[in-house]
């Protein structure tokens, strides 16, 4: 990973040497920059993993546990200048992609795990040239030393290679010179695949972040400035589908431990109706409904030779009928979806999750009225239930 380090760092400067002014010739790459208004971040990331699970807790107690991590970033993002109505209305965030890298204390449980992310950076307010931003960032992270029930039986916290990697935060910027930003602020970060494997505690992660960010660009930025026309409210139906998988461990006798380990997926799949009403450019309110099919709630596995396979059991034992409360954050074609769920029908098990959940996702309207997500389904705020891969239309008056 020291390698890794090295070679972020030479890429880093190699884009700022492509920017340097002194180029008498405007290159491909340079009409690049300036089109979309390229930018280069470093972020450095010092804080501590929560003690969400009994892994972590335990880790956390040992002086040479857990408790501290440090990880870096290094982003491109490009400087939005008011091209489009939602530019100015976030205030002229950027945005762009980046790659993060974690270091934890305990690397013989974790190792080192790298995400490759999407951001989205505005600000609050500002104040002349100082501004309070918030930031949210969705990914995928990789290379986990991840459970394993005779090398790392342990990590209960990570299972699987991948994992979801969410971010959120905010910080203070301030322009030291014309092309280089100074930022600080505090921010958390949650991994999870979701229960596509278990054992899935999750990581959730608290820290400082410092990062500089440098313009490629050499020439003022010009932000445009249009008339905002009035907003005009309305109404929007949705009907979604989704499909998902999660993963149920054995925990009976008369089988070996890595297929016991191992366990079963079972497929659960669902169809959700809401009623929103968009309030303003940026958010809309609403209420659902969800009627689910998840293979795992009942579900009994039973050992057949030597593999591992479901009971069968009646359709309804499945079922589940869930209402929610709806929020979307709407950014151009992109909406971030948050949706806290009640079940109001399900059958009673020995292993039921809470009645409560929370359902936190990303959607993108690939057609004017059609669109693909992606939601993570969590319970107690930091459990991962499952991953739903959404595709739905929307109908508006």
């Amino acid at each position: 990973m020291k390698q890794v380090f090295i070679h972020s760092l030479c890429l880093f400067f190699f884009m700022l040497l492509l920017s340097h002014p002194g180029h008498t010739q405007t290159s491909r790459i340079d009409s690049i920059i300036l089109k979309n208004r390229l930018k280069v971040d470093f972020r450095l990331d010092v804080g501590n993993v929560m003690p969400t699970n009994d892994f972590v807790r335990k880790q956390n107690t040992d002086l040479d546990g857990l408790a501290h991590y440090y990880g870096y970033s290094l982003r491109l993002a490009r400087q939005t200048t008011g091209d489009k109505l939602w530019q100015q209305l976030y205030d002229y965030p950027t945005y762009g992609l980046g790659v993060y890298s974690a270091f934890f204390a305990n690397t013989n449980n974790l190792g080192h795990p790298v995400a490759v992310y999407g951001f989205l950076n505005a600000p609050f307010f500002k104040i002349r040239q100082l501004s309070l931003n918030y930031e949210l960032g969705l990914g995928f992270t990789f290379n986990w030393d991840h459970f394993d029930p005779v090398s790392n039986p342990n990590n209960v916290a990570i299972s699987a290679d991948g994992s979801v990697y969410i971010d959120a935060g905010a910080s203070i910027n301030y322009p030291v010179t014309k092309r280089l930003t100074f930022n600080l602020g505090y921010g958390f970060t949650h991994f999870s695949n979701g229960a596509l494997k278990l054992p899935n505690k999750g990581l959730n992660t608290g820290a400082t972040k410092i990062s500089l960010s440098y313009n490629l660009f050499d020439d003022p930025i010009r932000y445009t400035k249009q008339q905002i026309p009035p907003f005009s409210g309305h109404y929007e139906w949705i009907l979604s589908a989704y499909g998902g998988a999660r993963n149920m461990l054995y925990t009976g006798t008369g089988i070996n431990v890595a297929t016991e380990m191992k366990g079963l997926n079972f497929a659960v799949y669902g169809i959700s109706n809401t009623l929103n009403r968009q309030i303003s450019y940026k958010s809309k309110i609403g209420i659902g409904l969800t009627m689910e099919y998840n293979g795992s709630q009942n579900s009994q596995i039973v050992v057949e030779g030597t593999n591992l396979d479901e009971l069968d059991l009646p359709f309804d034992r499945h079922l589940s009928v869930s209402i929610y409360p709806s929020y979307e954050l709407v950014v151009d074609k992109l909406s971030l979806v948050i949706q806290p769920g009640f079940y109001l029908f399900r059958k009673k098990s020995a292993d039921m999750t809470p009645a409560y959940y929370q359902r936190i996702g990303v959607k993108y309207h690939f057609l004017k009225n059609t669109f693909l997500g992606i939601n993570l389904r969590a319970y107690n705020f930091y459990e991962s239930d499952f991953i739903e891969w959404t595709i739905g239309h929307r109908l508006c008056w």
